[in-house]
C-alpha cells in the first residue's frame, strides 16, 4: 500500500512523523506533500514540496497513491486551487489539527474523519478515528542521556508563540510569570525555547530536567510527548477527558504527565524542585511509559487499521 500525505503547512512536522514511522515501521510505503515547506521560524523535516514542483510532477504523485492521507484541508488545498488538478478518487481519510472553529466542517465531512488523542476530539464527536500524535522515540534525537546531577533544575518550557490564546500558546501568560520569578531567585534556570527549528528545539529539551507543556485547556500537545520521550518530568493538565481517550488509545491505567491548573502550578512545580531525587525519578518514569504505551508498534497499529478500513 501506497500512501501520499497532503497538507498546506507541515503542521508542526506531525504528516511527516507519520511518514517516517510507516516507512520504518510497516510494511507500507508513505510520502509527504507539503505545499508549504515553512511556517516563519517553524522548520520542520519535509519530503515533497509542492510549490516547488511543475504540474505533471504533481499528477505522478497523485497517481502514485493507493490511499490519499489529506490533513485539515481536502479540495482547498493550493495543490488544487494553483493547478488544474483535482483530488483523485481512491481511498481517503482527512486528518483534523486544528480546533473546529479553524476548520472548513462542510468541506471535509465528506471524507472519514481522524481526530488526534488531544483536546479535539471533544469537538469532533463525528471522527471515525481517534488516532495518537505519533515520536519515534527510538530515533537517536529522542533516546536520552544522562544528564550531569544538579541541585537547581533546568526547566524547560517551550510555547509556539506569545500571543496569549491558551492552545495556541500554551498559556504562556499564566505559565511564564512563574517561571521567570524563579529563575529570578535562582531557584531554577529557565529554558524558554522559542523561535528555534525542531531539531534545536529537541537538542534544547534535552538538556532539561522539568518541561511544562501547558495547564489552560485540559489536553496535551506534541511538546510534552517529546519531553516525556526524552526522559524529562513534564506538566500538562489533562482533564478527565482527555485523560479517558488517551487511556482509551493505550490501554494504559496511570498517565504520566505532572497535573496542575493555573491556581496550584507554582506551588506544586515549587515543592518538585527542592527534590532531586523525585524529578529524577518521574522522569526515568515517563520514558518507561512512552516505551510501553507510545512505541513504534503501538502507533503505527491505529494508523495501519485506520488505513486498511478505508
Amino acid at each position: 500500500m501506497k500512501i501520499l500525505h497532503l497538507s498546506q503547512t507541515t503542521h508542526s512536522g506531525s504528516p511527516i512523523r507519520i511518514v517516517d514511522l510507516t516507512n520504518k515501521y510497516s510494511n507500507r510505503e508513505a510520502r509527504h506533500l507539503v505545499w508549504e515547506p515553512t511556517t516563519g521560524y517553524r522548520k520542520f523535516k519535509t519530503d515533497l514540496v509542492g510549490n516547488q514542483m511543475k504540474e505533471a510532477e504533481l499528477q505522478h504523485w497523485l497517481d502514485w497513491a493507493d490511499v490519499i492521507h489529506f490533513h485539515n484541508k481536502v479540495k482547498s488545498l493550493s495543490i488544487f486551487t494553483s493547478t488544474g488538478l483535482t483530488p483523485p478518487s481512491k481511498p481517503s481519510i482527512v486528518q483534523i489539527h486544528s480546533p473546529r472553529e479553524d476548520i472548513d466542517v462542510k468541506e471535509v465531512s465528506a471524507l472519514p474523519i481522524a481526530i488526534l488523542a488531544q483536546y479535539h476530539v471533544r469537538q469532533w464527536p463525528e471522527a471515525s478515528f481517534v488516532v495518537p500524535n505519533v515520536v519515534d522515540i527510538y530515533s537517536s534525537e529522542y533516546i536520552p542521556s544522562p544528564r550531569p546531577p544538579r541541585k537547581i533544575p533546568v526547566v524547560s518550557y517551550a510555547p509556539s508563540n506569545w500571543n496569549a490564546k491558551g492552545w495556541n500558546d500554551k498559556g504562556y501568560s499564566v505559565v511564564s510569570p512563574v517561571l521567570k520569578r524563579l529563575g529570578l531567585e535562582d531557584k531554577i534556570r529557565y529554558q524558554l525555547i522559542v523561535q528555534q527549528a525542531h531539531n534545536v528545539v529537541v537538542e534544547m529539551k534535552l538538556q532539561a530536567d522539568i518541561g511544562i507543556d501547558e495547564i489552560v485547556t485540559g489536553s496535551y500537545h506534541m511538546s510534552s510527548l517529546e519531553y516525556l520521550a526524552l526522559g524529562v518530568a513534564c506538566f500538562a493538565n489533562l482533564d478527565e477527558q482527555t485523560e479517558a481517550v488517551v487511556k482509551d488509545l493505550t490501554g494504559a491505567t496511570t498517565l504520566p504527565w505532572l497535573k496542575a491548573d493555573g491556581d496550584s502550578f507554582k506551588r506544586i512545580l515549587g515543592e518538585l524542585i527542592k527534590d532531586p531525587a523525585q524529578w529524577a525519578d518521574t522522569g526515568r518514569q515517563s520514558r518507561e511509559w512512552m516505551e510501553t504505551y507510545w512505541n513504534p508498534e503501538v502507533l503505527m497499529g491505529h494508523y495501519e487499521e485506520m488505513y486498511d478500513s478505508l
